[in-house]
């Protein structure tokens, strides 16, 4: 029995280790490999600490399936005694030595020794529904779970997302607003300035001057966020590798809707909860129904010896009576009302978040291009521009027009990967 108990437990943590192992990836910092936007997520999975807790939880939920199990199974007790008394009247022991009964006996010596070895078995034939409702509350508990496990993935997953987005976009800010600083620099280096324009030229570079500072203030903590979401030191010298390329996707609400309702795990642990409360309703009910066991018990006993043999076997009914039956029933009842309203209210916050991602998504589709088609034909007319001779004030307002269009092109395309990353978190699968 302990050979298989054993077995079945190590079999359950193997299966729950491979399970997670999917998720997880072996690096160091020391490797000097690039991370990728997929490598992100792996280690951000492995380094969660919601996920590590709910992965324990996980365990308890399958230990609990088996304490339910172990219901069906007769209750085994052994016992081994040796008493020494001294009565004038019979005694009984405490149970938790066995419930002897000691008896006085003139025969023997004032003080005695009473030696007793048993063993005794009580099975559970009838119980209401009780035991069979167990198990299936602690299954549907680990189901409830399973279901918190996937939600607390897809939210490490779109944090993931986000914070590898805001970094790209922040590295490319800051390398695009330090070569607009080399340009301007270039510009104000002009020989024949006159002292108006030197001034200009001055209050000019030192705009863009703390634009560059501003961005590369960004760049590092977009970096430390995005550590943090790895749960990396801070000082880790890790290398990202990714780009903002815009690629548009093609979205129907209808369906979209109808994927939130199938994959988003809130929906099933909503529904988990609602089952589990049905089943505390079943568990209430049962408290009315009688008992029957089956006992039955084998000891030796005697004084200085085990000679003396006891065997016995029992049928007992055992009515239960309780005042607390009617309000505990009411009480789940309740209960069960409260979560059939959170579970529509989970379902009308999962399809209002799903309408506002479709829509932030669609708004960044038709605008994403715009500024893309604006950024190429600015670049354009300003490399034309440069081959132009030009007032030194034109020139600048042209170099501040190019940055700004730069920078927007490249806070369409962060946005538009947001907006994907959070229309895949509303409906619970990638779209890609």
């Amino acid at each position: 029995m302990k050979k298989l108990l054993l077995f079945m437990l190590v079999t359950v943590c193997f299966c729950l280790n491979a399970t997670a192992q999917q998720y997880r990836m072996k690096y160091a910092a020391s490797d000097g490999r690039p991370l990728s936007l997929e490598n992100v997520i792996r280690l951000s999975l492995e380094n969660s600490y919601e996920v590590l807790l709910i992965e324990q939880d996980l365990v308890i939920a399958q230990q609990r399936i088996q304490e339910a199990k172990f219901l069906y199974r007769p209750q085994f007790s052994i016992n081994a005694s040796v008493t020494g008394y001294n009565v004038d009247y019979p005694m009984v022991l405490p149970e938790a030595v066995g419930q002897r009964l000691l008896m006085p006996d003139p025969a023997h010596s004032k003080e005695d020794l009473f030696y007793a070895v048993g063993i005794s078995a009580v099975q559970y034939i009838y119980s209401g529904g009780r035991i069979s409702s167990t198990l299936e509350l602690a299954r549907t508990a680990d189901k409830e779970i399973l279901s918190r496990y996937q939600t607390a993935k897809n939210t490490v997953i779109y944090e993931a997302k986000t914070a590898f987005y805001e970094y790209l976009y922040a590295e490319q800010k800051n390398n695009f607003a330090h070569e607009v600083l080399k340009k301007a620099r270039e510009i104000s280096n002009k020989t024949g300035l006159t002292p108006a324009q030197k001034i200009l030229a001055s209050s000019e570079v030192a705009d863009f001057e703390s634009r560059a500072a501003k961005a590369k203030a960004d760049f590092e903590a977009s970096k430390i966020k995005l550590l943090q979401n790895l749960n990396k030191e801070f000082n880790t010298d890790i290398i990202f590798q990714g780009s903002l390329d815009y690629e548009p996707i093609e979205t129907d609400l209808k369906k979209l809707n109808l994927w939130a309702m199938e994959f988003r795990p809130e929906v099933k642990g909503a529904m988990y909860k609602l089952e589990m409360d049905n089943i505390a309703v079943k568990l209430s009910l049962t408290r009315r129904y009688p008992d029957i066991l089956l006992g039955a018990s084998y000891d030796r006993q005697g004084l200085d010896n085990l000679k003396q043999e006891n065997m016995q076997a029992t049928l007992a009914v055992k009515v239960p009576f309780g005042y607390n039956f009617g309000t505990q029933l009411r009480q789940k009842r309740a209960e069960q009302r409260q979560t059939v309203l959170r579970q529509a209210s989970v379902e009308d916050t999962i399809r209002v978040q799903v309408l506002e991602a479709y829509n932030n998504l669609n708004f960044w589709q038709e605008q994403t291009p715009r500024s893309l088609k604006t950024w190429e034909t600015i670049k354009k007319q300003f490399k034309d521009f440069t081959l132009t001779k030009s007032s030194l004030k034109e020139t600048f307002d042209s170099l501040n027009y190019y940055y700004q269009a730069g920078i927007k092109s490249l806070e369409a395309q962060k946005e538009h990967l947001i907006a994907v990353a959070r229309l895949e978190n509303a409906i619970g699968k990638d779209l890609k």
